[in-house]
């Protein structure tokens, strides 16, 4: 079964702190899913804490594993998730990346955000 990788796991995974080598080692293992809002989200947060050009390098590094499958945010996408929005008590970015997990077959959220608990696919930590 496949891992959807939400993006605070890929912003510990290239800035210093206690995480980054739990993140990082995380990233190699298989059948990780992921979706371009998650990257666009992670190069956000990763060129405040380091430079642009460290957080492209990052995300073209994440871009380039065999390992990821990366989903495209679509409006199909989009659309699936606003389907869901009075389901699920989740901000959209959260939602699009839940939604993009359940169309994915994900067995679990691999993110620190404790709102992704109680949802019908288990969160876990790196």
């Amino acid at each position: 079964m496949s891992s959807f990788v939400d993006s605070n796991v890929m912003i510990y995974a290239f800035t210093n702190n206690d995480r980054k080598e739990e993140c990082r080692s995380f990233l190699s293992q298989e059948n990780l899913v992921t979706n371009t809002l998650v990257l666009l989200e992670s190069y956000a947060k990763i060129s405040t804490i380091n430079s642009e050009e460290y957080s492209a390098n990052a995300i073209k590094g994440v871009l380039g594993l065999g390992n990821i499958t990366i989903v495209d945010f679509t409006s199909n996408l989009l659309f699936e998730s606003l389907r869901r929005s009075q389901k699920y008590a989740l901000k959209i970015s959260d939602l699009v990346h839940f939604t993009t997990a359940l169309l994915n077959n994900c067995s679990q959220m691999i993110s620190y955000d404790k709102h992704f608990d109680g949802l019908e696919i288990t969160r876990s930590e790196p």
